[in-house]
C-alpha cells in the first residue's frame, strides 16, 4: 500500500520564483536521490540539479531494510533513551 499526498512539495526557481518540475530523478542509495529540475516559465528557462537526502527516522517503519541505519529525530531519541532509564 502506498501513501499519496494531496499537496505536492513545491520547490521555487531560485531566479524567477515560479515553481520548478522535476524532469528526472535518480536513486542513488535507498536514502540519496538526485533529480534535475526545471522552471516552469517559458520565459525564464532555468534548469537545475538537486539532491534530496533522508536524514531522520520520525516513525520506525514495521518493514526496516536492515542496510539502512537512520537515526531518530533528536526529540525521540530523547524519549528513548528516558523511557529506557527510567523503564
Amino acid at each position: 500500500m502506498t501513501t499519496q499526498f494531496r499537496n505536492k512539495p513545491r520547490i521555487p526557481c531560485p531566479h524567477c520564483g515560479e515553481t520548478a518540475g522535476i524532469r528526472k530523478s535518480q536513486g542513488l542509495t535507498p536514502v540519496y536521490r538526485e533529480a534535475v529540475i526545471e522552471c516552469r516559465n517559458p520565459e525564464c528557462g532555468w534548469r537545475g540539479k538537486i539532491s534530496i537526502e533522508i536524514t531522520h527516522t520520525i516513525t520506525p517503519s514495521d518493514m526496516p531494510n536492515p542496510t539502512v541505519a537512520l537515526p531518530l529525530v533528536p526529540r525521540l531519541r530523547e524519549l528513548a533513551m528516558a523511557q529506557a532509564t527510567t523503564g
